[in-house]
């Protein structure tokens, strides 16, 4: 079964790619072989490689980044989403087609709106940031296609990332394990929520996902308890794993302020339709166990 696989080079495309099924004959092309903000480039790919199954990791996620250039920010998380699907229209052969998408499209940057215990996959989004906005508009044109052209869209699915930890580059799991380690202070935003997911576990999911349910919006995040996690609980869980190692002193701030965009103060994902991912307690323990031991060899 061939697969493609874009943004192979970032965090989650890398571990979809290195975890794949065996069963799987996995493309991951380089930018330079498959560029989708060019609709000409995708379909030349598509004609040539013709893959059943597509999941499209590629993405601009610095929400400053996107803030900043707003045209390349639309041109690779929305355009590039209609590139890919202009090109499977081209090619004609039918396939399954995977978008990945983000908590953020939820949204609410004022108080009185967000919800600190989560988001069903059917809640309404409303999206603010121009990154937000990227990936809300490119989650519509999915649905749009798919339900449009069933016949080539054999299925599709939107798959909603929270906030993702994991081995193919340091993220804010191996970034607070190291400062946790030294003694300069630590200064922490306390009122953001999120729902830490180990790629490890979103990939097992998403696997699964695409083969025994129907088309539509996913939810693959980890079972979190009612007002987590907020990053001073995510520190504290590291913390935990380190004991007496864990020596910086911590301070903790609004996030009013803090950031140059407003970001969303609640994007914690409710998985209201697959199987149920570990706790993210329980997937940063298993996490820490795991790169140490590698630390250790």
């Amino acid at each position: 079964m061939k697969v493609l696989i874009t943004g192979a080079g970032g965090l989650l495309g890398g571990q979809v790619a290195r975890l794949a099924p065996k069963e799987w004959t996995v493309i991951a092309p380089s930018h330079n072989e498959l560029d989708i903000t060019s609709f000409g480039s995708c379909r030349d790919y598509f004609l040539r490689e013709k893959p059943v199954l597509i999941i499209n990791c590629a993405a601009i996620v610095s929400v400053d980044k996107c803030e900043e250039n707003q045209a390349v920010c639309f041109g690779v998380n929305r355009d590039g989403v209609r590139n890919l699907l202009e090109a499977v229209l081209t090619a004609g052969e039918p396939l399954v087609f995977i978008q990945i998408s983000s908590s953020e499209v939820f949204g609410r940057v004022n108080e009185w709106e967000f919800e600190i215990n989560g988001y069903a996959e059917l809640d309404e989004s409303k999206p603010v940031s121009a990154y937000q906005r990227s990936k809300a508009e490119a989650e519509k044109l999915v649905e749009e296609y798919g339900s449009r052209y069933p016949e080539i869209f054999k299925k599709y699915f939107i798959a909603r990332a929270g906030w993702l930890f994991g081995g193919a580059r340091p993220t804010f799991v191996d970034q607070f394990f190291e400062a946790l380690q030294n003694p300069e202070p630590l200064d922490l935003i306390s009122d953001q929520w999120r729902t830490p997911t180990w790629t490890r576990y979103f990939c097992q999911a998403l696997f699964k996902m695409f083969e025994t349910n129907p088309s539509g919006i996913y939810h693959l995040s980890s079972e979190f308890g009612k007002g987590e996690a907020t990053t001073p609980q995510v520190v504290s869980e590291i913390a935990k794993f380190l004991g007496e190692k864990a020596i910086a002193p911590i301070t903790t701030r609004s996030r009013l302020g803090f950031f140059k965009v407003p970001r969303a103060p609640s994007n914690v994902l409710i998985n209201t339709k697959l199987p149920h991912l570990p706790h993210w307690r329980n997937q940063i323990q298993e996490y820490l166990l795991l790169t140490s031991a590698k630390s250790a060899k």
